[in-house]
């Protein structure tokens, strides 16, 4: 039954230019990602080690029969080498799959604590944090302390402050130019700082 339901997974014998391949049903429109992934892993595995006189099925043609690209093919791929608890995330779209092609490089120490992380803190990975924590495991850096501090790192918020003219004018002669009253303004923001 291949894990995930004989119902929906069942393998089809098909022959191609005299060999014999594995086709799955991986177009059905309310797939889940962890399916999908599953689904191209073990068809491309399949035609891997049946192999051809030209050399098998490449992810090309593989993304071709199924209508998408052999980028998107490879990036279910990667995503197969998740922990079924993260692959649990992706499906209930907690995790991106962007963010999760970045956590399937991830050694399993590694994927058990960003899950972890993730369930202790509630946050959402942002593709900047995935892609640090797979160069720090890729360097063999990385700490379950390491994954706690990149993922509760705060956002830095963009502050805009926009102070009306009307105000400005209250406080400065109708001579001063622009530069003149920026010079003041901050002149005396440096003088309360120095007071805190």
């Amino acid at each position: 039954t291949y894990g995930f339901g004989a119902r929906l997974w069942k393998p089809v014998l098909e022959t191609r230019q005299g060999a014999v391949v594995l086709a799955y049903n991986i177009q059905r429109e309310d797939i889940l990602p962890s399916e999908k992934a599953k689904a191209y892993r073990m068809k491309y595995d399949a035609m891997k080690h049946q192999g051809s006189k030209e050399g098998g099925l490449t992810l090309g043609e593989l993304g071709e029969a199924a209508g998408e690209s052999a980028k998107t093919v490879q990036r279910y791929i990667w995503i197969s080498r998740l922990s079924d608890s993260l692959l649990d995330m992706v499906d209930a779209k907690k995790i991106g799959i962007m963010q999760a092609v970045d956590l399937s490089f991830l050694s399993e120490d590694a994927q058990q604590w960003v899950l972890v992380a993730i369930q202790e803190t509630n946050v959402v990975i942002t593709t900047q944090q995935s892609a640090m924590l797979k160069e720090s495991d890729k360097k063999g850096e990385l700490t379950f302390p390491m994954v706690r501090m990149m993922l509760e790192k705060e956002k830095t918020v963009e502050r805009k402050v926009v102070i009306k003219t009307e105000r400005i004018n209250n406080y400065f002669p109708a001579t001063y130019s622009r530069e003149q009253i920026e010079n003041i303004i901050y002149q005396l923001l440096e003088n309360w700082k120095s007071t805190q």
